[in-house]
């Protein structure tokens, strides 16, 4: 007889690792528009004041941005390691939950 609720477990946590990944990419995406934005914000300042002091480029204001929300993005990175570990497991151990493949093993 085929278990068909076998899969689901597998199935719903490569569905959240992708969830995981989506928002992970998205936080990334909104943090590389608002360092271009705030870069050409800067470069059109700099050229209306005509000053000579120092110039904030891309990198820089991606890297404060960056740590700025680095809490976030350590949570979701954090997150998306475990749910691969999850993913492996259910894998390789099959239809058997994770902690009963533990027991078996001692």
């Amino acid at each position: 007889m085929i278990d068909v609720r076998a899969p689901k477990p597998l199935a719903k946590a490569i569905g959240a690792r992708r969830e995981t990944q989506r928002h992970l990419d998205c936080l990334t995406r909104q943090i590389a528009a608002r360092a271009g934005r705030q870069t050409i914000t800067v470069r059109v300042r700099s050229r209306a004041r005509r000053r000579s002091g120092p110039r904030l480029y891309h990198q820089e204001l991606a890297d404060r941005l960056v740590f700025e929300r680095w809490g976030e993005l350590d949570t979701l990175t954090c997150r998306l390691v475990l749910q691969e570990q999850i993913i492996d497991a259910l894998e390789r151990y099959g239809d058997a939950p994770a902690c009963l493949t533990r027991d078996r093993r001692a």
